[in-house]
């Protein structure tokens, strides 16, 4: 059994209601659909250190999921909860295997631009007077070296940095102080999930005016995070179809491998299998 990069538990709230403990894989490269025990997806042997997977049981995901459980019986959060469910939140987003292969594949560019910034400080210096010269030059030297050795294999400190599912306090902060809607379905469609699960652009983060962040929390609750206004700082509403679709989309365009629903729909390879989707600002 590997580590879990989307919690189990979470994914119960997403599980086959005829098979309980049981839920619908849909893999985004083999377009093949089949139902897999909820042990055995979103998971990875040697994903995490021993001791990061205690930590996340124990001060993530432990406190975090009666929380969820009061929010899908419609009851608002209180600020312990929302702090709480913002490092939830927050955690997800960074545990996640797209997080970790968009981390590496910047490696090179912020190695390049860390260089191409020493290389440049180091050769103002020469020709300086007042500044020993030999020593720029050792120190050119050491720097191309350095740069060999870590364009082949990153700095074990770099990779260490990159696997660990850690936030920012900003991070933390910027969800637990958004406006939360939790919409509900009745369907017909519900909501899926995948092992990307806690979607947000990019392009705006979490603090720009028009950040959103969304994260579905069962097949017929979502929640969404925003900067626009509600009566209260968690509001319920019913989610029309328009809604279901445009998170679900979000989520099929965020998915890395593997996306998750309750039954065998084919609207979900349908979602998947567009490369880029048009996805729409959601407007309260």
């Amino acid at each position: 059994m590997g580590h879990h990069y989307v919690p189990q538990r979470y994914l119960r709230n997403f599980q086959d209601v005829a098979r309980p403990g049981f839920i619908w894989m849909f893999d985004k490269v083999s377009r093949q659909c089949r139902q897999a025990s909820i042990t055995n997806v979103a998971q990875e042997a040697g994903f995490y250190e021993p001791e990061t997977e205690t930590d996340l049981n124990e001060l993530v995901e432990g406190p975090a999921t009666p929380i969820i459980d009061k929010l899908l019986r419609r009851e608002c959060p209180t600020p312990a909860d929302q702090t709480s469910l913002a490092l939830y939140i927050a955690v997800m987003l960074k545990r996640v295997p797209y997080r970790r292969q968009r981390a590496l594949a910047l490696v090179p560019q912020v190695l390049d631009d860390t260089i191409t910034e020493v290389r440049d400080w180091l050769m103002g210096g020469i020709g300086h007077p007042g500044l020993d010269q030999a020593l720029l030059r050792e120190r050119l030297l050491e720097v191309e070296t350095i740069y060999e050795k870590y364009k082949l294999q990153p700095p074990p400190n770099v990779i260490k940095q990159i696997r660990e599912p850690w936030p920012t306090e900003e991070m933390i902060e910027l969800v637990q102080q958004m406006t939360w809607r939790v919409l509900e379905t009745s369907g017909p469609n519900l909501f899926m999930t995948c092992d990307n699960p806690a979607f947000f652009f990019t392009a705006y983060g979490l603090k720009n005016a028009e950040a959103e962040l969304c994260l579905p929390l069962s097949s017929r609750y979502a929640l969404h995070c925003c900067w626009q206004k509600a009566q209260a700082q968690t509001v319920f509403l019913a989610a029309s179809q328009h809604f279901v679709r445009e998170i679900n989309r979000r989520l099929a365009s965020a998915t890395a491998r593997f996306a998750f629903y309750q039954e065998p729909a084919d609207w979900v390879h349908t979602i998947l299998r567009k490369e880029s989707p048009y996805l729409s600002r959601m407007r309260w």
